[in-house]
């Protein structure tokens, strides 16, 4: 029995290993993709103008799109380059994940201590 649960929990684990990776590589392809598209001169990075012309094409308000740039140009020099535009935006999208699951968290939890909240209204 443990021989077989041992070989099912491989299998799962590489299951969902599997599926991260397959994901990981389409969300890199998807920000690649985008990364060459906003490298409006092809020098394999993103300046802080030919950013700065993209946000206010999408109506991003100039702060947010300062404080956007200085988030993912880590090292400081003006410019974006594939990497950093990967990672800072894998980043943060791995920090919205968790910021969901924890919302997810939440309201299951007022749930919990709430039930049947729709027979308890307060009248004002």
């Amino acid at each position: 029995v443990t021989l077989t649960s041992d070989i099912s929990a491989n299998v799962v684990h590489s299951h969902l290993f599997d599926v991260n990776t397959f994901k990981f590589e389409e969300e890199r392809q998807r920000l690649t993709s985008l990364f060459h598209t906003y490298d409006v001169d092809n020098s394999g990075q993103i300046e802080k103008n030919e950013f700065f012309t993209i946000c206010q094409e999408l109506w991003v308000p100039s702060q947010e799109a300062e404080g956007i740039f200085n988030r993912l140009d880590v090292d400081n020099d003006g410019s974006v380059t594939l990497e950093e535009f990967i990672s800072g935006f894998s980043e943060r999208h791995d920090e919205e994940e968790e910021d969901s699951q924890n919302e997810d968290k939440n309201s299951s939890k007022s749930e919990e201590e709430f039930p049947n909240n729709d027979k308890h209204l307060i009248c004002r």
